[in-house]
């Protein structure tokens, strides 16, 4: 197995806990309040609480990849189960429609239907970025089957967030997440490619944008869509393209307002993609959470097409 493939496949999955440990803190709160409660800035990842490891997020991912390699392929039941089990158990960050798409399961609700269901209760709520949080693990379990990564990716997302928008956002994520592990920096062209004319328009516009976009014009705060998940999706395209590094680009989103672990997550996914495991500063790497076992999960995951 390539090094380079290895690295940056670590690099995705730690970057992704990173980004999610580092923005929880200010989740939610104003940019200004976010400068009141932290006048030096935020350049270190929050200790989580006892007993909760990890947002949901990164829960959600890890419990993902586990599935993608206990099961030996994605398996809708095995991997919901897990979900229900954590959201049972711990459940930090849970959003609602994920909350109650895994109730359903809980209940009996076979997993595609309860997404269907949550979907169709929520109708007034924008499409959340919850299915893109967790989706890169699929990237590089599928790292070289395209048509699987992309079936799997909107399959993985339809069990919480059946709204297309989420499906195909989670596709796109992992399609660019796959470019970034094979060094194509210029990943966006082949984003759009694969995913043509079966994505919704507004995802498809929101990926053109990126590279003539200017910082200043992200969607990072916006009023009534912060967790949108096609402004997800754009601010992790931007930082990516515009070749910021990973420590400062998570400090930024992190500090930014809005959705803040959650665009640090992705962000932080396809950064570590791009850069590798070498991108997140040491102090992070002693700071995060079960470290080493996240990065072997991520080289078990990539080394699993093999």
């Amino acid at each position: 197995m390539d090094p380079q493939l290895v690295s940056r496949a670590r690099g995705a999955l730690l970057g992704l806990v990173a980004g999610n440990q580092l923005g929880v803190p200010t989740e939610g709160m104003g940019s200004e309040a976010i400068r009141k409660a932290f006048p030096n800035g935020l350049h270190d990842l929050a200790l989580p609480p006892k007993n909760s490891p990890y947002d949901d997020d990164a829960a959600m991912a890890l419990l993902l990849g586990e599935s993608l390699l206990a099961a030996k392929g994605f398996d809708a039941t095995d991997v919901a189960h897990r979900w229900v089990k954590w959201m049972k158990v711990d459940g930090r960050g849970i959003g609602w429609t994920t909350k109650r798409a895994l109730t359903l399961i809980d209940r009996g609700k076979e997993p595609f239907e309860a997404g269907r269901l949550a979907h169709q209760e929520s109708p007034g709520r924008s499409a959340g970025n919850g299915s893109v949080m967790r989706c890169v693990p699929v990237a590089l379990r599928y790292h070289d089957d395209l048509d699987r990564l992309i079936r799997v990716s909107t399959q993985q997302a339809a069990i919480t967030h059946a709204d297309e928008r989420c499906t195909w956002a989670a596709a796109a994520v992992n399609l660019a997440a796959r470019e970034l592990l094979h060094g194509n920096i210029y990943f966006i062209e082949e984003v759009l490619h694969r995913i043509g004319d079966r994505a919704p328009r507004v995802l498809r516009d929101a990926i053109h944008r990126v590279p003539r976009e200017g910082e200043s014009d992200l969607p990072i705060t916006r009023a009534g869509e912060t967790g949108y998940v096609v402004h997800c999706v754009e601010i992790a395209f931007w930082f990516v393209a515009h070749d910021r590094t990973l420590e400062e680009s998570l400090i930024h989103l992190a500090q930014a307002g809005g959705d803040t672990d959650t665009n640090a997550a992705v962000a932080g996914a396809l950064l570590g993609a791009r850069h590798g495991e070498t991108a997140l500063p040491p102090r992070w790497m002693d700071q995060l959470v079960g470290a080493q076992g996240i990065g072997k999960l991520a080289e078990e995951l990539v080394n699993a097409t093999m």
